[in-house]
């Protein structure tokens, strides 16, 4: 008797508590969205949408499993490289955790330790790689991939120039991380190269890294001027005890390293206000700024969760959006027969521009937002030109809302 009523109990609480089927069916989408994402960002070299209409889907869809965890088992970074092409990583390569605001960085301080000396950083935008160097020689450089397998890009890595074939170090093994970059004079000059020959000019310097370590025309990749900034020591014996000594141990032995600044937790607001009112200075896209616990064994001690570690984190660099109503979605027809949907919504002015339409990319990315006719929308112009929906101000729903109708084909 006793045993049936505890699995009758088991089974209430596990129908109470499961996932209702409309949320079942929007972690469905996101999942879906989210891995078309990341399989053009990691491997296609594309983006489909802005980093802050990626991110805030992930929130999303991570808060979806936070509160039903039988929605999913894992949260992946990336997307695994072509088969033929992977290669296994020693130890997973993760993303980072991003944060939003000074109010985020300072929980994270208090969460690490406010006695502690922290590296502040700029947020490369380019393609992460990982190089291998045995006994000085560089034997293997890698995409991050999934962070469990990455593609190995060594001919290109070694044609562009950007890092040394041989390198100082008394190390039988010097593993590193770091991020291809195509600088923006580079970047520039490629794309007057292709409007000259006909071609249509490059849509951001990280793509168009991405894309030249992807090419087999490597007299191409030699040409375009990429540039490498190593930001992680992997392996190596023995192991520097800090992340400054880290990437003096890097530079001393002839590889170039990220600028890093090594302060106290008091003064790492000021740091990173300071970073950001140099961005512009940079030869080279930035997408926010990194903040790392400078002692190695203090990050070591605070682990990582399957998606980033703990000791560190991003501060992205956070557009300002602005709300408006959504009235309709129209489906536009490409030359190939593809329906797109496109956001009508009430027009506003963002940067001196009067917005009042943006693409929607397909009915997943419908779905994993959950939009209704009517809803109130955050908009943004990504990258300061292209207009996105970043997410629906669900409080602000009143139940006037109407569906969006699938497509009529």
């Amino acid at each position: 008797m006793l045993r049936r009523w505890i699995l009758f109990f088991i089974a209430v609480h596990l129908t109470c508590f499961a996932a209702p089927p409309a949320v079942e069916k929007q972690a469905s989408a996101l999942q879906t969205v989210l891995h078309q994402a990341d399989d053009a960002y990691y491997n296609q070299h594309e983006s489909v949408m802005s980093d802050a209409a990626y991110d805030a889907l992930r929130q999303q869809y991570d808060q979806l499993l936070a509160d039903y965890p039988e929605l999913g088992t894992e949260n992946p970074v990336g997307a695994p490289a072509a088969e033929s092409a992977r290669v296994a990583h020693d130890a997973p390569v993760l993303s980072l955790d991003k944060v939003y605001s000074d109010a985020e960085v300072v929980r994270f301080l208090e969460k690490t330790g406010t006695n502690l000396l922290y590296c502040v950083e700029p947020k490369l935008d380019g393609l992460t790689v990982v190089l291998r160097y045995r006994n000085g020689l560089l034997v293997q450089a890698l995409t991050r991939g999934d962070g469990k397998t990455g593609t190995d890009v060594t001919p290109s890595v070694l044609a562009s120039g950007a890092v040394p074939v041989t390198i100082a170090t008394a190390s039988a093994q010097f593993d590193v991380r770091g991020e291809m970059l195509l600088p923006l004079p580079a970047f520039e000059a490629l794309n007057r190269r292709r409007i000259d020959a006909g071609e249509a000019p490059l849509k951001s310097p990280r793509n168009a890294a991405a894309g030249t370590l992807a090419l087999t025309d490597y007299a191409e990749t030699a040409r375009r001027g990429l540039t490498f900034q190593c930001f992680e020591m992997l392996k190596t014996n023995p192991m520097p005890a800090t992340q400054s000594e880290a990437l003096v141990l890097v530079k001393a032995a002839g590889l170039p390293v990220v600028e890093s600044k090594t302060v106290s937790a008091a003064e790492v607001i000021s740091s990173i206000a300071d970073l950001n009112r140099r961005r512009t200075e940079f030869p080279f896209m930035t997408d926010g700024i990194v903040i790392k616990v400078n002692d190695l064994s203090v990050r070591d001690r605070l682990g990582a969760t399957a998606h980033h570690p703990r000791g560190a984190i991003a501060r992205k660099y956070e557009e300002t959006p602005v709300q408006t109503r959504l009235l309709g979605v129209d489906w536009s027809r490409g030359e190939t027969g593809k329906l797109t949907p496109v956001a009508r919504f009430e027009p506003v002015e963002i940067q001196g521009a009067t917005i009042q339409h943006a693409t929607l990319h397909n009915l997943d990315y419908i779905r994993a937002m959950d939009l209704k006719i009517g809803d109130r929308i955050n908009v943004i112009r990504a990258g300061g030109s292209v207009p996105e929906i970043t997410g629906v101000c669900l409080e602000r729903r009143t139940g006037d809302e109407t569906a969006i109708p699938d497509p009529v084909e």
